[in-house]
């Protein structure tokens, strides 16, 4: 089934195939209207990633136990902090993970989960809590009463792509189409060289043929965006040689629409065959080098344009694995499961704790730590700048910043402050990660009240290690988190002319 980006609200047949338009969403209205040139692109992971085997618990003999064949030895692992290790087909990433273009959210997932693929990846898409059941996908809702104009002004590029498979529930909205779904690769090249999608040349002077002529015509004068893509393929170019395989595929034309400034905000692909039941070992190797290569090829190629920092990746897959290994050399469905950022716009590190694999849930599965939509709330709002009132419509209530973004972008953050030129300035800690002191730097370039304070994931006050006035100089202070859990704490110095915030990892 081929299913493309068309006019607005239709669907229609084409020799027996639906093309159905992916509906206009007020998010990408809002996407339009905001000054950025930020793209955030999308690897959907399906099929349910084996989060223990790739971001590994190389100390805890509960997963050596639990998969006498099918755990990665320490001695192969690539570690990343004491007691955490990737997976050995990782090692193409080890270098941006080392320059702090990548991060890892563990413990990914949302309460009461579901173990089907179906409905599982329906709650990912559409950002709702499990027994709920909505229609519309999170980057495709989004309040259209604020954006009353946008279906008298038409654009004439898509501001969502999903390249590879069929148009998922990701962008639906609730009204008309402002994106577009490239089935496969071989679409895009024939919009890329001839600007249509169906030749209506050479066929048969019968009525077959001038039915054919009339269908194939209405499916090209349909493709509203045949243009823009073909404009954007030609100024946008590859500069590295990608891999063979599924995803770098897509990936390579994502980044020749990206670089060709087709306008897309969010682009979308996937890369299949997580579901490893059975002889996982091999299959899951593969998969995890397919990531590797393919998103360090993706961000040069983007790196040779200059448009890297523009761009933010983020990974996710429906469910991660079950603790232990089955009888089949493989693992069955589980709950949460590690979620991957990359790009120089990243503020890389570990966050959230290390799986607890004694303490599990009912159904003997992982209990999750970081709720799914507080990842999409950070990326909308420190990626993408819109408001907590914004990204509480879209989502459908309020979650908290994880602090991924480095250099948050417009918006009412909660913990993303910059402080005012030349009134202080707030250094990464040293050593991060660390355990279980670390040491905390600040500036201050003029006499003043200042507090330092230490936050939870939650926004909870962990502990204030300082608060008085202090003359201009710099500052050092000690933070021991000997009582407390392995996981991403925030540290925040409030001046009477502003504030900032970091985050650091503690891991034990």
């Amino acid at each position: 089934m081929t299913t493309l980006g068309l006019a607005a609200g239709s669907t229609m047949m084409v020799a027996g195939t639906p093309l159905r338009a992916l509906g206009q969403t007020s998010l990408l209205n809002r996407l339009r209207t905001l000054e950025t040139d930020r793209v955030l692109v999308l690897i959907q992971l399906s099929g349910g990633n084996d989060g223990l085997n790739t971001v590994i618990p190389v100390e805890n003999d509960v997963y050596f136990n639990s998969r006498p064949s099918l755990a990665i030895p320490k001695n192969t692992a690539l570690s990343i902090a004491d007691g955490v290790g990737f997976h050995p087909s990782f090692d193409a990433l080890t270098p941006l993970y080392n320059e702090g273009n990548m991060a890892v959210l563990q413990n990914v997932g949302y309460p009461t989960p579901s173990l089907s693929h179906f409905r599982s990846t329906d709650i990912w898409l559409s950002a709702s809590n499990s027994e709920d059941v909505i229609e519309t996908g999170w980057a495709g809702r989004y309040l259209d009463v604020e954006f009353p104009n946008a279906n008298e002004e038409p654009l004439d590029f898509p501001l969502a792509v999903q390249v590879g498979g069929l148009s998922s529930m990701l962008f639906q909205g609730p009204s008309s189409n402002l994106g577009m779904s490239l089935a496969s690769p071989e679409i895009f090249e024939r919009l890329a060289q001839e600007g249509i999608l169906y030749s209506v040349e050479g066929l048969p002077d019968t009525t077959y043929g001038d039915e054919m002529r009339f269908v194939r015509t209405v499916a090209n004068n349909s493709f509203t965006y045949a243009e823009a893509v073909q404009s954007a393929s030609e100024i946008g170019t590859n500069s590295v040689e990608y891999p063979n395989n599924p995803l770098a595929n897509n990936l390579s034309i994502v980044a020749r629409l990206i670089k060709g400034q087709l306008g897309a905000r969010i682009y979308h692909v996937s890369l299949g065959g997580f579901d490893t039941h059975s002889q996982q070992a091999q299959q899951h190797a593969l998969l995890l080098r397919y990531i590797a290569e393919t998103v360090t090829a993706f961000i040069s190629d983007l790196e040779s344009a200059s448009m890297d920092e523009e761009v933010l990746i983020m990974t996710f897959s429906e469910f991660g694995r079950r603790v232990g290994q089955n009888g089949s050399n493989g693992t069955d469905h589980g709950t949460a499961a590690p979620l991957f950022l990359f790009g120089p716009g990243v503020e890389g590190g570990l966050y959230g704790t290390i799986p607890d694999l004694e303490d599990l849930d009912n159904t003997g599965n992982l209990k999750h730590d970081v709720d799914f939509r507080q990842v999409y709330a950070t990326a909308l709002k420190d990626w993408f700048g819109l408001t907590d009132a914004e990204i509480t419509s879209v989502l459908g209530a309020s979650y908290s910043s994880l602090g991924f973004v480095s250099n948050p972008s417009g918006g009412d953050p909660t913990f993303t402050e910059e402080p005012l030129p030349n009134s202080f300035a707030l250094e990464p800690n040293y050593p991060n990660p660390f355990n279980p002191q670390t040491t905390i730097t600040y500036s201050l370039h003029a006499a003043q009240s200042v507090t330092l304070r230490i936050f939870d994931v939650q926004g909870r006050l962990v502990q204030t290690l300082f608060s008085g006035a202090q003359p201009a100089g710099s500052y050092s202070v000690v933070f021991d988190a000997g009582h407390l859990p392995s996981g991403t704490y925030y540290y925040r110095l409030e001046t009477q002319h502003g504030s900032q915030t970091r985050h650091m990892t503690l891991v034990r």
